[in-house]
């Protein structure tokens, strides 16, 4: 078995676009003309906000854990009271002291949030027609160092169907993989020409053994005679590799097992351990996202076993992660039905009529899906273990995630806190709905302290490289970016529209005048790694703000060959230290 692996996937474009940012010099553009800033009228002055404080200290004591209750076919059921719900810890009824309902993509789901983990109910009124408007935050995992055959074929058809017919306008969606093969198209994002792209770059990078031979050893054969010391399923590879060979002294065959079983296994535990990695990194990047996050995981599934590797170690701190982050895992096994035990007269085997084998076709089929499972029941999602079900799956999980309960108690003792308690949950009165619950829930724990991005000590020109490569849009100064193509006689021009809320600037007042002094930093990207860079240094008069538009507003043109874009730019106030940033996607005739 031959693979292929990388580092973190959605961290090779960020340290790519840090590392240039800091080597190469930037083309300095000249500063563009701020729009909002030749009103005719000026404002009347208004005093500045507060800046955000450095240190948030959060009130603790209080665990907390999200839940999905859905129906029979899989819906989710809103409306829900919290004397509706019955909560048990570790057998035992425990009294809620926290409860939030949350519509996920809604424009409240943030401020609940933020509240709750304060220990605080957020009272806020529902947008108008905030329901049509909601998106969710998906992440589609391909584990393509568990791919092939036909289910490669399956897993892209999968990924295809869902962009053309399921996918929503305001959705967000991420195709990463284990090996990183995407590149830098591996981030979150609406564009579906973007996400076409992603999945036209996918190519499989799992191969089986190749030793020659015709008698096939599984990674599940290989780790049942290795780890577990099965003495009949290492007769019969044995058996049949004298078979093939026409050997007549079982030591030379005994000798080929023994290093292909030992190979496999080396082989297999390091693709084991990749892919869990990789998913950990995924998982843990999504914590600046707000909100519930659904993973999908796709994948034939792999051996996770404690005698061979720390693997089930590693599916723990996964589960613990996406508690922390609000991530669910949706396993989805490509492979197609397993018909049981018989003889393949491709592999060139016979029936074992000894019965030492007898439990191999069950062995092979359930073991590489246990991880599958584990991953899915551990963060509250589900598995879908029939090939003919994936698209229906990804239909009930996205369904049945479009709300969630927050669910808050005090714990009494250091187990609870501590996040060894079992978890049941259920709804009073109806045996017809069920609870979906995590195995790990997530505690603020006493004097916890969140540092914001402004108690940094790093520079103000560390911070704007930060910014920019940030994998996520930065929230703390509101940025908006479009970009659009002019034409030109010399070739193409990117024309980008920037825009920042001046609500949230610092004016100071140097002569008598109150000014906010911003930075600015972008960069296009192509996907060869090819990195654009402009800077610009906007100077704000408040009096020149617009009384009915309070955004800044200004150009930047750039002159680029053809190609698909990520064009990113941040920005930062220097009186405040306030970052923020914006992305788009662009394709370049």
């Amino acid at each position: 078995m031959r693979y292929e692996t990388s580092r973190s996937p959605l961290k090779i474009f960020v340290l790519a676009l840090y590392l240039s940012l800091s080597a190469s010099a930037a083309s300095v553009a000249s500063v563009a003309s701020v729009a909002s800033v030749i009103a005719q009228q000026p404002s009347q002055t208004k005093k500045p906000a507060e800046p955000a404080d450095d240190v948030i200290r959060v009130n603790t004591d209080l665990v907390q854990t999200d839940v999905t209750v859905v129906d029979k076919k899989g819906h989710a059921i809103p409306g829900l009271k919290p004397e509706q719900f019955e909560l048990r810890i570790d057998s035992g009824p425990q009294s809620l002291t926290f409860f939030e309902e949350v519509m996920t993509g809604s424009p409240e789901e943030e401020k609940q949030l933020k509240a709750a983990r304060a220990g605080k109910s957020a009272t806020v009124a529902p947008t108008a027609n905030s329901d049509s408007n909601r998106g969710q935050l998906i992440f589609f995992f391909v584990d393509d160092l568990h791919l092939a055959g036909e289910s490669w074929s399956r897993a892209r058809a999968l990924l295809l169907t869902f962009l053309e017919r399921k996918m929503k306008a305001n959705d967000r969606v991420a195709i990463v993989s284990t090996s990183g093969q995407i590149g830098f198209l591996q981030q979150l994002t609406d564009n579906k020409a973007v996400l076409r792209e992603a999945v036209s770059r996918l190519s499989p990078k799992y191969n089986p053994e190749t030793t020659g031979s015709k008698v096939t050893i599984s990674e599940a054969d290989a780790n049942m005679v290795e780890n577990h010391a099965d003495r009949g399923l290492f007769s019969y590879l044995v058996a049949l590799t004298m078979r093939e060979y026409q050997m007549q002294n079982p030591i030379n065959a005994v000798m080929m097992v023994k290093n292909r079983v030992r190979q496999i296994n080396q082989q297999g535990k390091s693709a084991e351990l990749a892919t869990l990695s990789a998913l950990e990194n995924v998982i843990r990047s999504t914590g600046p996202l707000p909100g519930r996050k659904v993973v999908f995981f796709i994948s034939d599934g792999f051996i996770a076993d404690i005698k061979r590797s720390n693997g089930a170690e590693s599916i723990q701190r996964i589960g613990k992660q996406a508690a922390d982050v609000g991530a669910v895992i949706y396993a989805l096994d490509t492979r197609a039905a397993f018909f049981g035990p018989g003889a393949d007269v491709s592999r060139n085997e016979y029936p074992d009529y000894s019965g030492g084998t007898a439990w191999r076709s069950i062995v092979e089929s359930k073991a590489p899906q246990e991880p599958l499972e584990t991953l899915a029941d551990e963060t509250g999602g589900r598995s879908y273990l029939n090939a003919n079900a994936l698209d229906e799956g990804i239909s009930e999980a996205l369904a049945e995630n479009s709300a969630y309960y927050l669910l808050g108690w005090r714990p009494d003792t250091e187990k609870q806190r501590a996040g060894r308690s079992s978890i049941q949950v259920t709804v009073k009165g109806r045996p017809d709905l069920k609870v979906r619950t995590r195995r790990y829930y997530f505690e603020l724990k006493t004097d916890q302290t969140v540092k914001t991005a402004n108690s940094s000590t790093t520079s103000s020109e560390d911070d704007l490289k930060t910014a920019l490569a940030s994998l996520y849009p930065r929230p703390d100064l509101p940025t908006f970016l479009a970009a659009n193509i002019d034409p030109d006689p010399k070739g193409q021009l990117l024309n980008l529209s920037m825009k920042i809320d001046s609500r949230m600037l610092a004016f100071d007042s140097p002569s008598g005048k109150e000014t906010a002094l911003v930075d600015v930093l972008g960069a296009a990207i192509d996907d060869r790694g090819v990195c654009s860079t402009f800077r610009q240094k906007l100077e704000i008069p408040r009096e020149a703000l617009s009384r009915n538009d309070r955004f800044v507003k200004w150009t930047q043109l750039l002159r680029l060959p053809q190609g698909l874009y990520q064009v990113r730019v941040a920005v930062r106030d220097r009186q405040s230290g306030r970052t923020g940033s914006a992305m788009t996607w662009i394709a370049i005739p």
